[in-house]
């Protein structure tokens, strides 16, 4: 379900996303010319059951450079596919939109700049692109997801999960101070989640476990209610957490400092 009416109470009109699988729309599934992800189940080239978090905050112009299985920096750690296919980095998506829009027909004041990948990155928008409003999402609890609940690297995710987010916390703090015409916030996806996950039968949520099970690369399908589930896969959120994400991002771009209530 969307809240048209929410684009009424705050000042954006327009998204421009970067980011990973939990924002990517349609871009590797067109980049696999329709193969991956599989549609069905997976709904129209989201990794989810359904509509996506950033398609349900109200906002209906999307710019969207998320690719599944991006990374921050190439050079770094390559960011491949299931089909070993390399996707655009953080930065290369970045400079794609920075390429290809004419950024003197974008009203900075009222577009809102997400970013859901890593640490690296976020600030290249401000001196490249002159935004003027960034969200940056902390990571989720890795050491949840059913692909690695149980594994002997669950411990270390954790770790480096809480020192991830704490590390981001703290610089962009540190921007906020270097860059005062820049809005720049955290969105505590973490905290969401681990909630979630701690309280599910709250929010109408009966496993922790997947829903589907695409092992291999093939889908078998393992539940009949996935909006019963946190994961729809090994790796993924179903689209009520979707939802449930996107009503609290939608809370901070309502109250966040750099906003305003329309009149």
């Amino acid at each position: 379900h969307v809240h048209e009416t929410q684009s009424e109470t705050f000042r954006y009109n327009i998204i421009v996303c970067f980011g990973d699988s939990h924002s990517d729309t349609v871009n590797l599934y067109n980049l696999t010319g329709s193969k991956w992800p599989i549609n069905p189940p997976y709904y129209r080239g989201r990794f989810s059951n359904g509509n996506i978090c950033i398609e349900q905050l109200g906002i209906f112009n999307l710019m969207n450079y998320a690719y599944e299985s991006a990374t921050t920096d190439n050079d770094l750690v390559p960011g491949v596919t299931e089909m070993n296919i390399t996707v655009p980095d953080v930065r290369q998506q970045i400079s794609l939109h920075k390429n290809n829009t004419d950024l003197t027909k974008i009203n900075f004041d009222q577009t809102i700049y997400i970013i859901w990948a890593g640490a690296n990155d976020y600030f290249l928008i401000s001196i490249y692109l002159l935004a003027k409003h960034i969200i940056i999402v902390n990571q989720p609890s890795f050491q949840s997801y059913p692909a690695v609940v149980g594994s002997n690297i669950s411990p270390y995710l954790n770790q480096l999960t809480l020192a991830h987010n704490s590390n981001l916390s703290n610089v962009i703090q540190s921007l906020q101070l270097n860059f005062s015409n820049v809005s720049l916030e955290l969105f505590d996806v973490y905290s969401l989640i681990t909630n979630i996950l701690m309280n599910s039968s709250t929010y109408g949520i009966n496993s922790t476990k997947n829903g589907w099970d695409t092992s291999n690369h093939t889908y078998i399908q393992m539940c009949s209610s996935p909006d019963t589930y946190i994961f729809i896969d090994e790796y993924h959120f179903t689209t009520r957490v979707h939802q449930r994400i996107a009503d609290n991002a939608r809370i901070l771009l309502v109250t966040s400092k750099g906003t305003i209530k329309a009149p």
